[in-house]
């Protein structure tokens, strides 16, 4: 991103140093240090408000300038000053940088006066201010306070920002104080979760930040001693040979182009990733790359089909040049394995988000110490907008998102029915498949009662009653005893629907179904069919359908998309396509998403152009946000959020509120979002947020101050029950041959049913009876006779159909046959 001419203009009078921690300078080279560094951060109305406090103590023999060079919290902007003079304090004024500096170097000159406390904080680059301080008289102390506003991270339903830490090394400056840190969070009790640096930690306790011992290096090579590095790790538990990767990245930063990204094998070489964009900011989005191919062990060895992909995975992120920060948000890694169809391998980064050092000065650079908040209670979502206006050509929107960190709570004592595919186009596996999916359901709801219907052509109950989760294994197992649970042909699904809605009549509590199929319904079925069905449950039952599918991964997906969706969407539900693989230790907790709510679907973001700002999800997961500030010629003053949690519709209008509009002004300059406008514009953001900016400072003054005896000459003023329990291996049927023999006609193969009808119903000769089957694979989804000569032939001949067992072979997927029999 380009530099302007004014804030390059501005930098010149300060001559700063493009270090990445504090830095404790003197005019005159005093013994100056600081004794003190209290800071209290407080979370109110989304925003984090710093209340920062240091005193420095003078042990020499003359006054002393205190030239203190301040690193950020991450995001912030400087919105207040004040000094401490006397016992009072003293507000400062925000004021024009260039007559703020003028009228400071006035107040700090030779003359003959009392000395008395001006104080001057200046802009240096987004993350970093200048503070000046005089005098500190000799052999007393001075504290000054300042002020900061910095928007707040949402990750994983928590609150996260950041405080900087004292650098290890403080050589060629003067001895600074180690930061403590309380943090309050603006609401909840002493339960309220707070946590320092991964550290559980009690609201408004006091922490001392110490520094962190430096880093050490991972894989090959060596540091760049001009770079600032942080890694961030994840684990490949599984072992197959892997040829490329992709990496999906989230960067916050505010100039992209000082960074470069590197990915560490757990070999230890570093394969590029990214490297930034010297005209823009962030870096997100998916990056290809192909993976060095290991050498083999020994001459005589073949060559690996690629590298393992057991081990450590890396990912650094090095900063380049100074002051400019930003954070590692996250990332995920998607390896590709070298085996033709083998599943690809994939794992998220937990250890997020990482703050990214600055580029050090020589002397090292601090690091910063996350924090974590709990957040209020939400109602389903947070949001914040706010509104500022630089000129009649240029503005800025921000649009701040938190969803809830549980959008709904887990149903408790329900009755829940689970309706089970047992028909015979349902293969053993997909059958095990179901009774995980059961399984892992009820992880969740260890209190709810179960009743379970099986369904092919007819349906029936499994357990005659509801019986508590903790006895479903003992259960299924009577009903597969008693062969209830042996399947056959049809896919009667609207009656397995009527069923459970009938078996859920007089419960109390919240009512579910859970239907499961294999989708392989009749033609002749319409979604229709399961409405008044359904209608028989309680008003409030949820109704989900689940298409179980074969992958090596668990996962489960809404499908709006799909012929059965609109079943469930008209009974409070949705229709999920899931995979629940045998052995996956995720699946209870994917299948969460079944049981509650833990997304707003359709995610959507009207009445505001976000084509420039970070893509807006299409499922907004709870705890998670979203964060977008744009440059507007007419920034909006509302938007309006919609979307869908399961099947209800969800819409909230958000306006923007002067209080957001004004910490909005601030971050474009703690964000690094003022590169295009003027010197007026810039103006007239900085007082709209009270924020220090490249044409703005702040100046405390004690009244009456003036030219002093002591004053500067001018060269100084520089979860579960187990699959295994549930045990019905070996349900239902099984489908499928080699292909090799030709495949008999239904004709004869009724042959035998021909023959018993005849002589059981003994008709008039003449008598025929023309059928219509419908198979999918090896099961009959549907029989009618079309039409029928002959006392109580064509009933005889249609039970018969339905009793049909078609042999193993390659039937086609879905046909119609017309059978003339007689």
């Amino acid at each position: 991103m380009q530099r302007t001419a004014v804030l390059l203009a501005v930098l010149a009078t300060l001559s700063p140093a493009p270090a990445a921690a504090d830095r404790l300078a003197s005019a005159r080279g005093q013994p100056l240090t600081e004794v003190s560094h209290e800071a209290t951060v407080r979370i109110e109305d989304g925003i984090a408000r710093y209340r920062v406090r240091r005193t420095f103590a003078n042990a020499g023999t003359r006054a002393e300038e205190a030239a203190l060079r301040i690193d950020l919290a991450h995001g912030a902007a400087v919105t207040g000053l004040r000094i401490r003079a006397r016992d009072r304090w003293y507000t400062g004024e925000l004021m024009e940088a260039e007559e703020a500096l003028a009228k400071y170097r006035e107040l700090t000159g030779i003359g003959a006066w009392e000395a008395k406390d001006p104080a001057l904080l200046q802009w240096v680059w987004a993350d970093s201010v200048h503070l000046r301080v005089f005098p500190v008289l000799a052999g007393t102390v001075h504290t000054v306070e300042y002020t900061l506003t910095a928007p707040l991270e949402y990750r994983d339903g928590r609150y996260v920002i950041t405080y900087p830490r004292p650098d290890a090394s403080t050589d060629g400056t003067l001895p600074l104080a180690a930061p403590i840190l309380r943090v309050d969070p603006g609401h909840g009790d002493a339960r309220t979760v707070v946590r320092v640096a991964g550290n559980r930690v009690a609201p408004d306790a006091a922490v001392v930040l110490a520094p962190l011992p430096k880093p050490e290096w991972v894989g090959d090579g060596a540091p760049d001693p001009g770079a600032g590095y942080v890694f961030s790790r994840l684990d490949i538990e599984r072992d197959e040979p892997v040829l490329a990767a992709e990496v999906n990245l989230e960067i916050d930063h505010t100039f992209s182009g000082d960074l470069q990204v590197h990915l560490v094998t757990p070999a230890g070489e570093h394969v590029e990733v990214a490297r930034g964009n010297s005209g823009s900011n962030d870096i997100r989005g998916t990056f290809k790359l192909d993976l060095p191919a290991p050498a083999p062990k020994s001459p005589r060895d073949p060559v690996p089909k690629g590298m393992s992909s057991l081990g450590a995975w890396h990912l650094v992120v090095s900063d380049h040049a100074g002051f400019d920060v930003g954070s590692l948000d996250a990332w995920s890694l998607t390896l590709t394995p070298a085996k033709a169809g083998a599943a690809p391998i994939r794992a998220t980064a937990v250890d997020l988000p990482r703050f990214i050092p600055d580029a050090p000065d020589g002397d090292g650079n601090g690091d910063h110490a996350v924090i974590e908040v709990e957040p209020p209670p939400l109602a389903t979502l947070a949001a914040r907008l706010g509104r500022v206006v630089a000129s009649a050509e240029r503005g800025f929107t921000r649009l701040e998102i938190d969803a809830a960190p549980r959008l709904r709570e887990l149903p408790r004592r329900a009755s829940v029915v689970f309706v089970l595919d047992v028909s015979r186009s349902v293969p053993e596996a997909e059958t095990a498949a179901q009774l995980r999916i059961v399984d892992a359901y009820l992880s969740h709801v260890p209190d709810a009662s179960v009743e379970l219907v099986a369904f092919d052509r007819t349906a029936r109950r499994a357990f005659g009653q509801f019986v508590a989760a903790k006895d479903v294994t003992a259960a299924l197992a009577k009903a597969r005893a008693a062969g209830t649970l042996n399947g056959g042909n049809g896919s009667a699904l609207d009656e397995g629907l009527e069923l459970a809605a009938t078996a859920l009549q007089g419960r109390h509590g919240p009512t579910r179904i859970v239907a499961l199929t294999d989708a392989l319904l009749r033609t002749r079925f319409r979604n229709a069919l399961a409405d008044p069905a359904l209608a028989q449950a309680p008003g409030a039952t949820v109704t989900h359908l689940v298409i179980p599918e074969q992958d090596s991964e668990a996962w489960i997906r809404r499908d709006d998309a799909h012929d059965l969706a609109p079943i469930a969407e008209g009974h409070r539900g949705v229709l999920f396509a899931v995979s629940a693989p045998e052995g996956d230790k995720a699946l209870a907790k994917t299948m969460l998403g079944l049981v509650r709510p833990i997304a707003i679907d359709h995610f959507a973001i009207r009445g505001v152009d976000l084509s420039e700002a970070q893509a807006v999800p299409e499922t907004l997961r709870e705890g998670a946000g979203y964060r977008a500030m744009i440059a507007a010629k007419d920034p909006t003053r509302s938007v309006v959020i919609t979307g869908k949690i399961w099947a209800t519709p969800f819409r909230r209008v958000v306006r923007h509120e002067p209080g957001f509009d004004a910490a909005t002004a601030a971050f474009v300059f703690s964000e690094d979002e003022h590169d295009e406008l003027t010197k007026e514009e810039m103006l007239r953001v900085a007082f709209a947020g009270r924020a220090v900016s490249p044409v703005t400072s702040y100046l405390a003054t004690e009244p009456g101050v003036r030219p002093s005896t002591e004053g500067l000459l001018g060269e100084e003023i520089g979860e579960s029950l187990g699959l295994g329990g549930l045990g019905l291996v070996g349900a239902g049927g099984g489908g499928g041959g080699s292909g090799a023999a030709p495949l008999p006609s239904l004709e004869s193969l009724l042959a035998p049913a021909v023959d018993r009808c005849v002589a059981a119903h003994k008709p008039a000769s003449g008598w025929k009876v023309e059928l219509e089957l419908e198979t999918t694979g090896v099961e009959i989804v549907d029989v009618q006779a079309t039409s029928a000569r002959g006392k109580g032939m064509g009933e005889c001949l249609v039970e018969a159909a339905w009793q049909l067992m078609l042999p193993n072979g390659d039937w086609p997927f879905r046909e119609t046959h017309r059978v003339s029999l007689g």
